[in-house]
Formats: C-alpha cells, sequence, structure tokens
C-alpha cells in the first residue's frame, strides 16, 4: 500500500501567495493612506492656519476694546492704560489680517509705529 498523495508536490498556486489577495491588500493600504490624506488635509485647512479664524469673535472684540479706549480717553488719568489699550487693538487687527479691511489694518500698522516707544 503506496501512500502516492503524501509524496506528490503541491501546485504551484498553494505554494506562492494568491495574487488576487495581494492584489487587494495592496488597494486596502492605497485606499488607507489616501482617506488619510484627505482627512488630514481638510483638519489642517480649517484649523489654525489662519483659515480657523472665527471673524465675529474678533470683531467684537476689537469694537469692545474700542469703546474701552474712547472710555479711557475721556477719563482724566490717561497714563499708561490708554497707551496699552491702543497697542492691544492694533495688535489684534494686525494678527488677523484676513478679519479687517486694509484701511483698518494700515491703521493700526500705523499706530504701532506711532507707540512703539511707549
Amino acid at each position: 500500500m503506496d501512500d502516492s498523495t503524501a509524496q506528490t508536490p503541491e501546485p504551484a498556486a498553494r505554494r506562492r501567495p494568491n495574487l488576487w489577495m495581494v492584489l487587494c491588500l495592496v488597494l486596502a493600504a492605497v485606499v488607507l493612506g489616501l482617506g488619510g490624506f484627505l482627512t488630514g488635509r481638510a483638519a489642517a485647512t480649517g484649523s489654525d492656519d489662519k483659515g480657523g479664524e472665527d471673524c465675529p469673535k474678533l470683531l467684537r472684540a476689537a469694537e469692545k476694546m474700542r469703546g474701552e479706549i474712547l472710555r479711557l480717553e475721556v477719563a482724566e488719568d490717561q497714563n499708561g492704560d490708554w497707551v496699552l489699550a491702543v497697542r492691544a487693538r492694533a495688535y489684534l487687527i494686525t494678527q488677523n489680517p484676513g478679519c479687517f479691511t486694509a484701511e483698518s489694518r494700515a491703521k493700526a500698522q500705523a499706530t504701532l509705529d506711532q507707540y512703539k516707544d511707549r
């Protein structure tokens, strides 16, 4: 009784990985990589890179600061608080150019230049 089935070599297709399985794994890796890339890119454009500014909040803050400047201006004691408020508002405007007009930015920069040593 010769056991001929134990001595026959396996077919070539069983010894090497199935071509379709390798193709599916490569395709899955590409899809996952592309999905991660697109997700990261979408998150990056909507975050801190000047595209994520909350302009309405910044505009309200600038108006609130303007009111404080006007209040300090009419007060008899203008000391350093008034200059500090003016400079703070100017910095707010110059550091958020996407939310303010060119005229506002120019005035803010001129204000910073005028009060740079105070």
